[in-house]
């Protein structure tokens, strides 16, 4: 687990919970490296739903994705989940902003505190949330805090939360939350 982005422990970690035929979705799919991830683990029987409101973002997952019809591109915000999703195995959020974009254009606390709830609603049992957060910005830090309350009130009867964190780095390095629902 040493020595890896967050994103490759990540999909490390969470390859242990996903199959063939599963459901799965992409909350914040950017240049879509986490649903390609999805894609991957669910195969040609499982679906992905990938969320994106940036217009350039959704053109090239649309065209990373044309000839995948596993892959669904939902150019709607994660807010709206529960609208195109009724169950997944797995569910991922990368907040922040898009790498190379406007950083000025981030996730919303408010808006991934909405989505979060809906996810854990959505998530089958024995499925996982996975929620990377970036503390480097203002609204990141707000974003980050705010997700860790969050998480940190779900009932231990029903989820099982493990935070990652590289403690003798920065306080801006990324926090990466998974949430196991256990029934």
């Amino acid at each position: 687990m040493f020595g890896l982005s967050i994103t490759e422990r990540g999909h490390r970690i969470l390859r242990e919970y996903i199959r063939k035929g599963d459901v799965a979705v992409d909350c914040t799919a950017g240049h879509g490296l986490d649903t390609l991830f999805l894609a991957e683990c669910v195969g040609e029987e499982g679906a992905v739903h990938a969320f994106e409101i940036q217009v350039k973002a959704i053109n090239e997952l649309q065209e990373k994705f044309r000839e995948n019809p596993r892959v669904r591109i939902h150019g709607d915000s994660y807010v709206n989940l529960s609208k195109y999703v009724s169950e997944a195995r797995l569910i991922m959020y990368n907040l922040g902003y898009l790498p190379g974009g406007d950083c000025d254009l981030t996730t919303k606390t408010e808006e991934t505190l909405r989505s979060l709830e809906q996810a854990c609603q959505l998530v089958l049992p024995k499925g996982v949330i996975s929620v990377v957060a970036y503390p480097g910005h203002p609204e990141g830090a707000r974003e980050a805090a705010a997700v860790e309350e969050y998480l940190k009130a779900l009932p231990g009867s029903v989820f099982e939360v493990l935070t990652l964190r590289q403690t003798n780095r920065s306080a801006k390095t990324p926090v990466q939350h998974f949430v196991f629902r256990n029934r």
